[in-house]
C-alpha cells in the first residue's frame, strides 16, 4: 500500500523555516549564506515554486554512466592501453586517427559489441574513416545495428577550437549528410557531436556555455530544416560534449538547465517526442594547475560528482597531471579508479534523478536558464552562432569571461587551493604557452584556451 509521505509533515511557515536556519547556525546571520556566482548573486534560502518550470526533457532511464577514455590510434602501444584500460573498468572507448593503416591493429582482442566505440572522424574526409570502420566491422563479422557508440563529427566546433574549417563551409556541411548516410548501418551511434567543452575550458560562465552550445547545435538543426527526415535524425542522433567546473551544485544545475533548454528548441522543429539528449560529460582542463598537482585529484572528483547527478550518459575524468610530462598509466588509472568508487563505493549509478526535487538545486536551473536562454536570443538575433563567430562576438564575450575569473583570482575573490591559496612554493612548475592549439593561418580567430593555474606558473 501506498502512502503520500507529505501528509505526514506539516507545512512549515517562513518565519519556522528563517528560525530554523538562525539555530543551526549558531551566531551567524542568514545574510552570511548569500555569495556571488558567475550566474550572479545567489541567496540558498528564498525559494520560490512558481519560478520552477517543469522539466520538460526526457528523463534517463538510470543513472548509470559509462566510464570513457580517448586513444590515439596512431601512438605506438595504443592497443595494449585500451586492453587494459577495458580490464581495469573502462567500457567505452573514443579513437582519432583510425585509418586503414592501424584498424586492425587498434582494435586486436578489443571486444566491440560489448562496450560503446566513438570515432572521431573530424577531418576533412570524415567519410573515409566511416567507411574504414565498416569494411572492418564486416571483415570480423560484427553486427553494426547493435553496436554502441559513435562518430564524433561538429564542423562548427572545429572552427571555434581551431580557427578554420576542414575544407570550407559549405563542403563541410555538404559532407554531414554524407556522414548520415555512410553511418545508416550503425543504427545506435550518434552522427555529430556537439563539442560544448570547448566554450567551458575558453573560461566561459555557465550561462554562456549553454547558450553557446544551443546557438552551437541550432545551426545545424536550422541547415536541415527543410527536409524533415535528416532533421529528425540530426536530432536524434546528436551528443553533447560538456566541460564540467568545479562549482558543484552549479555545475549539477547547469545539465539539467541544458536538456530543457534544448528540448524546447527541437520542440520547434519536429513533433516527434520522447527525444533523450546525449551528453558525454568530461572535466574542464580549465582548473587543473601544475602546482600541488594532487588538488587536481579533488577538483575532478567534484566534477565527476556533478556530472554524474546532473545525468550525463558517459563520462572523462582528466588524470591529475595532464598538462605534464608526467602523464602517465598512474594518472590514468587514478582517473578511471574516481569513477569506479563513485559507481562502486557510493553507488551513485543505482539512484535515478538523485538531484530531482532539491529546491536549492531547482532554483539554480531557474536562474541559468533565464539566463542562458536570453544569450541564446541575442545571438540568433544578431544572424546566428557563425555569424558570431566570425564577428568575434563569441570570442569577446569569452575573453571577457575568462579575463573577470583570472582577476578574482589574483584579487583572492575567488579560491584555489594550490593557486592563489596555500601554495607550495617548493613544487616546481615546467614552463609552458599559456595559448594551446592556435594556428597561425586561421579563417576565424579561434577561442583561447587557457587554464586559470597558467597565470602563476
Amino acid at each position: 500500500m501506498t502512502k503520500d509521505l507529505l501528509s505526514i509533515f506539516n507545512p512549515n511557515t517562513d518565519t519556522e523555516w528563517f528560525n530554523k536556519i538562525t539555530s543551526d547556525l549558531k551566531g551567524k546571520t542568514i545574510e552570511s549564506l548569500y555569495w556571488e556566482s558567475e550566474i550572479g548573486p545567489i541567496n540558498p534560502v528564498i525559494f520560490n515554486s512558481e519560478e520552477v518550470t517543469s522539466d520538460i526533457f526526457r528523463q534517463k532511464e538510470s543513472n548509470s554512466w559509462n566510464i570513457r577514455r580517448r586513444f590515439d590510434a596512431s601512438l605506438n602501444g595504443a592497443n595494449e592501453e585500451i586492453l587494459s584500460a577495458l580490464k581495469g573498468g573502462v567500457d567505452s572507448i573514443e579513437i582519432s586517427n583510425l585509418s586503414a593503416n592501424n584498424i586492425n591493429t587498434i582494435f586486436n582482442e578489443v571486444m566491440l559489441d560489448i562496450i560503446h566505440v566513438y570515432i572521431d572522424i573530424n577531418t576533412k574526409e570524415p567519410k573515409t574513416t566511416i567507411d574504414t570502420f565498416h569494411q572492418y566491422c564486416i571483415k570480423k563479422n560484427i553486427d553494426t545495428h547493435n553496436l554502441r557508440g559513435g562518430f564524433l563529427y561538429d564542423p562548427i566546433g572545429n572552427v571555434a577550437f581551431s580557427g578554420n574549417w576542414f575544407k570550407d563551409q559549405n563542403k563541410d556541411f555538404s559532407a554531414i549528410s554524407e556522414v548520415l548516410l555512410a553511418a545508416s548501418n550503425f543504427n545506435a551511434f550518434s552522427i555529430l557531436t556537439i563539442n560544448a567543452d570547448t566554450y567551458c575550458n575558453g573560461g566561459a560562465n555557465i550561462d554562456t556555455q549553454i547558450a553557446f552550445a544551443l546557438a552551437h547545435a541550432n545551426e545545424y538543426l536550422h541547415l536541415f530544416k527543410d527536409d524533415l527526415i535528416l532533421l529528425e535524425k540530426i536530432i536524434q542522433k546528436t551528443e553533447f560534449i560538456f566541460g564540467i567546473g568545479t562549482s558543484y551544485f552549479i555545475e549539477i544545475a547547469k545539465l539539467r538547465a541544458f536538456r530543457s533548454l534544448w528540448s524546447t528548441i527541437i520542440s520547434e522543429y519536429t513533433s516527434v517526442k520522447d527525444i533523450e539528449t546525449r551528453i558525454h560529460a568530461i572535466n574542464a582542463n580549465l582548473y587543473y594547475s601544475n602546482k600541488d598537482m594532487y588538488n587536481n585529484l579533488l577538483r575532478a572528483t567534484t566534477s565527476a560528482m556533478s556530472a554524474v547527478i546532473g545525468g550525463c550518459h558517459s563520462l572523462s575524468i582528466l588524470p591529475f597531471n595532464n598538462n605534464t610530462s608526467d602523464n602517465n598509466n598512474f594518472g590514468q588509472r587514478i582517473s578511471k579508479n574516481i569513477q569506479l568508487l563513485l559507481q562502486e563505493e557510493s553507488h551513485l549509478n543505482q539512484v535515478k534523478d538523485t538531484s530531482k526535487g532539491s529546491y536549492y538545486v531547482e532554483k539554480l536551473i531557474s536562474i541559468i536558464k533565464k539566463k542562458s536562454w536570453n544569450i541564446f536570443l541575442s545571438i540568433e538575433k544578431t544572424g546566428g552562432f557563425i555569424t558570431a563567430l566570425k564577428n568575434g562576438d563569441i570570442q569577446n564575450q569569452i575573453n571577457e569571461e575568462l579575463d573577470k575569473k583570472l582577476n578574482d583570482l589574483k584579487e583572492d575573490k575567488r579560491t584555489m587551493i594550490g593557486v592563489n591559496k596555500f601554495i607550495n612554493q617548493n613544487d616546481e612548475c615546467p614552463g609552458e604557452a599559456e595559448l594551446k592549439n592556435r594556428s597561425e593561418n586561421v579563417i576565424i580567430e579561434p577561442i583561447p584556451q587557457i587554464r586559470l593555474s597558467a597565470i602563476y606558473e
